[in-house]
C-alpha cells in the first residue's frame, strides 16, 4: 500500500512542478519540485517491485 501512495504523490509532485503553479516551499524552484517528486514516485515502483518479488 505505501508503494502505491508513493507513486501517486510523486506524480502528483511531478505535475505540479512542471506545470509551473507549485514551488518547492522555501526554494521557489519548481523543477526541483518535480524533481523530488520524480524520486518519490521511483521509490514508490522500487517498493511495489519488491514487495511482489518475494
Amino acid at each position: 500500500m505505501g508503494g502505491i501512495f508513493n507513486i501517486i504523490a510523486g506524480l502528483l509532485m511531478l505535475v505540479a512542478g512542471l506545470s509551473g503553479k507549485f514551488v518547492l516551499w522555501g526554494t521557489g524552484s519548481g523543477g526541483l519540485l518535480a524533481a523530488i517528486g520524480a524520486v518519490v514516485a521511483g521509490m514508490g515502483v522500487y517498493r511495489l517491485v519488491k514487495y511482489r518479488n518475494r
